[in-house]
């Protein structure tokens, strides 16, 4: 007995076709290419004091115009590389009338040829108010200003809840 069908046969009845579930058909969204993340500038410059020449990798973000360091012999202890954010300032009574000061001003820093090893890697300076720096902190010790800031900024709500109790409690006495 044979297994292939002879080439004359036709079925008889409708064709039994599988079922394939519908599947919904949706718009696909265009592929949006992120832009690449700007790569650190890398230039040269003369070394003032043995006339080589260095090459420098800024920190990813430098916002330091280095044109002065390229087009000069330069000390390698002036190379530094530095990205900032946004300045705060408040209203700051030291002398009688209050004066606008920055506070809390964060820059992130390298200095590749340091004497201070700690300073060739990136780290963190804090001016504190204008002109107080907290300076050369590492990861665990910004977290250490961070936390500390941090009880204080507590603190400073529960004086803030215990003021809108002793005003609501004085304005009742009135």
């Amino acid at each position: 007995m044979s297994n292939t069908v002879p080439a004359s046969f036709k079925p008889s009845g409708a064709l039994v076709t599988p079922y394939l579930p519908a599947i919904p058909s949706q718009p696909v969204a265009p592929r949006i290419e992120q832009p690449a993340e700007p790569q650190p500038k890398t230039w040269s410059f003369i070394d003032r004091t043995t006339g080589e020449r260095l090459s420098v990798t800024c920190l990813r973000g430098c916002e330091l115009d280095h044109s002065h360091d390229i087009a000069t012999p330069t000390d390698p202890d002036d190379i530094w590389c530095q990205t900032f954010r946004t300045n705060v300032t408040l209203p700051i009574n030291e002398n009688g009338t209050p004066e606008e000061f920055r506070v809390l001003s964060i820059t992130t820093n390298v200095l590749p040829f340091s004497k201070t090893l700690a300073y060739r890697l990136p780290h963190v300076s804090i001016e504190m108010i204008d002109d107080c720096w907290i300076e050369g902190l590492d990861p665990d010790g910004l977290e250490t200003v961070i936390n500390t800031l941090a009880e204080r900024l507590d603190s400073m709500r529960e004086a803030h809840a215990e003021l809108i109790r002793a005003r609501a409690e004085y304005r009742g006495r009135k």
